[in-house]
């Protein structure tokens, strides 16, 4: 397996070919970060329901050798190729990006053997974004009282969860709750206010708390409280990303 090539500068500008759900999402995002977004669809209404949301959207064949060169895409720092169903195009925009010599390389794969061809011919990252879509889909059906930010590894999570019926009405410092639980409180999340919590903070009945720790822990944790987090808003948000 190869390893992901490491970003070593802050990038400024990106080409993102293709604009299904995740390109339009990847460059919508992008171009809302100040980045010059250059954006490349083979079908006229996909980008004209984006051109004026970007810096430039181009109707093209991003398989055309001289078209990718014209658009002078080798001078970006970085091409997203987010070509879905298509992989002979997404084989094939990857391999004459990495000819062009593009800087970074990010490419969308439908299946491991496409992952693998993808990697073989120069992406710099390959990414599964549906796959990483369902995990999030299936684990907030599977445990709606909580909401995975971020797995930094199999064992150590970081969460959003709704507040443990125990805890409720009580201050940080009284429960203890580090050496106790072996979890971090890194925010308190009360209606439409962010708490960096402190030692004298007291948890409310309908607070949501931004907590980090080991997946075993936090999985406990959460199975001793009756409240949910709003599970419609969370599919929403997987599902739109």
């Amino acid at each position: 397996m190869n390893e992901i090539k490491k970003i070593d500068k802050e990038m400024d500008q990106f080409v993102v070919i293709g604009l299904g759900r995740f390109g339009k999402s990847v460059a919508l995002t992008l171009a809302s970060l100040g980045k010059e977004v250059l954006v490349l669809d083979t079908h006229p209404d996909a980008i004209k329901q984006i051109e004026n949301q970007v810096s430039s959207a181009v109707v093209c064949d991003s398989t055309a050798t001289d078209v990718l060169h014209s658009l002078g895409v080798q001078n970006f720092d970085c091409v997203i190729n987010c070509i879905g169903e298509d992989m002979q195009a997404s084989i094939l925009t990857t391999l004459i990006c990495k000819e062009l010599g593009v800087k970074y390389i990010v490419a969308k794969a439908q299946t491991e053997q496409h992952k693998k061809v993808l990697e073989k011919i120069g992406a710099d990252m390959v990414v599964f974004p549906e796959t990483y879509m369902g995990r999030k889909v299936a684990s907030t059906l599977a445990n709606p009282s909580q909401n995975v930010i971020l797995s930094l590894t199999a064992d150590f999570k970081i969460v959003e969860m709704a507040t443990p019926d125990i805890w409720v009405d009580r201050s940080l410092g009284d429960m203890n709750i580090r050496n106790k639980y072996k979890i971090t409180i890194i925010f308190i999340k009360r209606e439409n206010e962010i708490i960096s919590p402190e030692q004298s903070t007291v948890i409310l009945k309908g607070d949501t708390l931004i907590v980090a720790g080991e997946t075993s822990k936090i999985n406990a944790l959460s199975n001793k409280t009756k409240d949910v987090l709003d599970a419609h808003q969370s599919l929403k948000d997987a599902l739109d990303e």
